[in-house]
């Protein structure tokens, strides 16, 4: 305390000491004992001037400024504000004295109320403090000018000041690198603070959303309310703000969003949603991603209108299922599949699993629904190709079997030319037809089951379509135009002949397709597609046929592949089965785009060969020379033996035979010659084939063999062994055995 005020510190009323500013403000240095026993937070207001402490009371300022410059005492009763935690306001007697050379002291006599009433107007006081004290949210008091007059611990923590007193009396309350933020994320000073707002407009502004950014802290969200005071006569005389802090709620509720947006994804991605059913009152609600999944009505909130829109062949079973769920016990589950009808007009499959509640006498049902036609599509096709590996098992073995005789008959005619007379050269020759007839019918069956005997080269594309060209001009007609374009360096491994087959399959579809004439296309280029299989994108070569003719139903679509379905009266069903077991023993896919009315197109996808790989590996064929060596024939059909052995014996060619795995190891053992070849069936009973050649080999390791089936078996099988299809020419079979025997 200051020397000057010294002998105030024993007078009996409340006396502070204030010293004289150079700007004519009056700055507190002194509060003798009865200031300090009445006010004890009074203390902390040393240091600041009366400008400061009462501004928004000028007449405090204006006697003090009076006594000073008349060098008088003056005396006025007033009520003043206490700065002792309880803000509040007394009616006292105030004495301003000015003392020598520049200083005022000024007494106080409280008298507004007795001594009883004062202490209970102070306890009453106390617990007003401790309320707001106590409170989570801040509140800041501001007087009618916008200095802060009161504020609790919860507005001292959120402006990071030590005490309210840093906060009193002053107008800006924010430290730097902070500032006040709207939800629009603008930033707010001064008069467009809610707590000053209300002080002009008299208007209370209650749950608005502000954000207080730091620079040294994470930023916290709050929920501001402002409204203004009023005195007696309606004079806004301050405003009090609270600052409810929502930063956790808001987290929260920002969780709960993200983790909806993530299930609707996810939703989404599985094609699911969600319902629920009221199974009295038939009302519920649908959640908007099945209106977009399905193609119904935004908001479908009846289970009539929801049933309208089933399959009318479902619509029944519909309809039993939520019957029973009214008398299902609680939490019982209940899974069904059925259709639904999209507004636009397409079919989808849906699968519903709901579980049945009982809440409060009602009973719910609440479940999920997912677009399973996918996965009915997979299904079908799954069924549908086991029917076609299950028909092509049985076409395949049928194509063997009539192979064998073929060869038999083939072998014989050749034998027979010979010596036909010439008189039953006619004759011979409709036999051969058919035979060549059949051929061809044992190749498309052991096309489609995949099973043909495949030699696979280098095929530039866009030649293989230039040497049938012509040819498929013949085979449309002239009542429809053939128009070609190709891209060059569209190389493929496969069999030429077989691509060819499939060409030739397609663009005769094509041609029945327009009895009254039109347009096919072919095409030869490259597309990016995504695997079947893999899923992933990959480059193929493309051969695609189209045509302007009729187009297809839904249903002939599904069924164009299946064996001996055909829509000619005349056909087969083997042209395009045939097409698709070729195409797909190649590696490759085959699919169709066609519509009633608008035309069909094929597409064939076959895996691209790098054009730095693709060569011409086609080698001259050299002509066959007479037959000379000693031959092992081993078939277990009689007829098809006994061919292959006058063929062989015609050549020139030394002969021993067998009809089965075991007789061929005891010829073998029993023949003390030479033998330089064996011609082997490969599929045989007992012992088949490849085992009967790894027998022979271990005590001949020098034998020759050649391979013959009526299908390809697999490559392993042979172990890289030479291999001849049945049925085959006496001319095959001695170039074969020529290329062998030259090779020793």
């Amino acid at each position: 305390m200051s020397g000057s005020f010294d002998l105030l510190e024993h007078v009996p009323l409340p006396a502070y000491g204030f010293r004289v500013a150079p700007d004519g403000d009056f700055v507190l240095e002194s509060v003798n004992a009865a200031g300090r026993a009445g006010n004890p937070a009074i203390v902390k207001m040393l240091g600041r001037s009366i400008s400061h402490l009462y501004g928004d009371q000028p007449q405090t300022l204006q006697d003090a400024q009076r006594a000073v410059r008349e060098k008088t005492t003056v005396v006025r009763e007033t009520a003043v504000r206490r700065y002792d935690r309880t803000e509040a306001t007394l009616l006292v007697r105030l004495s301003y004295v000015y003392v020598e050379p520049a200083h005022l002291v000024i007494y106080m006599q409280d008298v507004s109320t007795p001594p009883i009433a004062e202490a209970a107007l102070r306890e009453t006081e106390a617990r007003y403090r401790t309320l707001v004290d106590s409170m989570p949210d801040g509140v800041l008091l501001r007087g009618a000018d916008g200095r802060v007059l009161a504020c609790n611990g919860a507005v001292v923590a959120l402006h990071g000041v030590k005490t309210e007193f840093d906060l009193l009396g002053s107008m800006a309350t924010l430290r730097g690198g902070v500032e006040i933020r709207a939800e629009s994320g603008q930033a707010l000073s001064g008069k467009d603070l809610p707590s000053f707002r209300v002080l002009e407009t008299g208007v209370a502004e209650v749950g608005s959303h502000y954000e207080l950014h730091s620079d040294h802290a994470p930023s916290r969200w709050f929920r501001v309310s402002a409204q203004p005071l009023h005195s007696s006569t309606g004079a806004i005389t301050g405003s009090v703000t609270t600052f409810t802090d929502i930063t956790d709620r808001i987290a929260a509720q920002e969780a709960i969003k993200q983790g909806k947006d993530r299930l609707d994804l996810a939703l989404a991605a599985a094609k699911m949603g969600v319902w629920e059913i009221d199974a009295t009152t038939k009302l519920g609600f649908w959640s908007q991603n099945l209106s977009t999944i399905f193609r119904l009505p935004l908001r479908l909130e009846n289970f009539a209108e929801f049933l309208g829109s089933v399959h009318p062949d479902d619509r029944g079973t519909v309809l039993s299922t939520s019957e029973r769920a009214s008398a299902a016990a609680h939490g019982d589950t209940l899974e069904q599949e059925f259709r639904i009808v999209g507004k636009d007009m397409v079919t989808r499959w849906a699968r519903a699993l709901a579980r049945v509640l009982h809440d409060g006498g009602k009973i719910r049902m609440v479940g999920t629904i997912m677009d399973v036609t996918e996965q009915h599509r997979l299904e079908e096709e799954l069924r549908r190709a086991h029917r076609l590996e299950s028909i092509g098992r049985l076409a395949g073995g049928i194509a063997h079997d009539f192979n064998n005789l073929l060869a038999a008959m083939v072998g014989a005619l050749e034998l027979v030319e010979d010596q036909c007379p010439p008189g039953a050269m006619e004759d011979l020759a409709t036999i051969r037809h058919g035979a060549s007839r059949a051929t061809e019918l044992t190749r498309q069956l052991l096309a489609f089951a995949r099973k043909q005997p495949v030699t696979y080269k280098v095929v530039d594309l866009s030649a293989m379509v230039t040497n049938v060209e012509r040819m498929l001009a013949r085979l449309v007609g002239a009542d429809i135009e053939l128009a070609i374009s190709s891209d060059t360096g569209v190389h493929v491994k496969a069999d030429a002949s077989l691509l060819e087959q499939v060409l030739v399959n397609l663009v005769v579809n094509a041609r029945e397709a327009m009895p009254t004439g039109g347009h096919v296309g072919i095409r030869v280029g490259t597309t990016t597609e995504i695997a079947p299989i893999s899923g992933a994108a990959r480059v193929f070569a493309l051969l695609e046929v189209s045509d302007s003719g009729v187009g297809m139903d839904e249903d002939t679509r599904t069924k164009i592949f299946d064996p001996f379905f055909t829509t000619k009266a005349s056909g087969t069903g083997l042209g395009l089965a045939s097409s698709y077991g070729i195409v797909k023993q190649h590696g490759g896919h085959i699919d169709v785009d066609t519509r009633p009315g608008h035309g069909t197109r094929f597409r064939v996808l076959l895996p691209l060969l790098p054009n730095e790989t693709a060569r011409d590996e086609r080698s001259p064929v050299k002509s066959p020379l007479p037959g000379r060596g000693r031959v092992l024939v081993v078939d277990d059909e009689e007829l098809v033996r006994l061919t292959i052995v006058r063929m062989l014996k015609s050549l020139g060619y030394e002969v021993l035979s067998a009809s089965s795995g075991a007789e061929a190891l005891e010829c073998s053992r029993s023949f003390q010659g030479h033998i330089d070849a064996v011609v082997c069936d490969v599929a045989m009973p007992a012992m088949d084939g490849p085992t009967v050649v790894r027998e022979l080999l271990k005590t001949r390791p020098g034998l020759q063999v050649l391979f013959a089936s009526g299908y390809a078996p697999d490559d392993q099988l042979l172990d890289g062994k030479a291999f001849l299809a049945k049925p085959y020419t006496r001319a095959d079979l001695a170039s074969k055995l020529h290329e062998l025997l030259s090779s020793r």
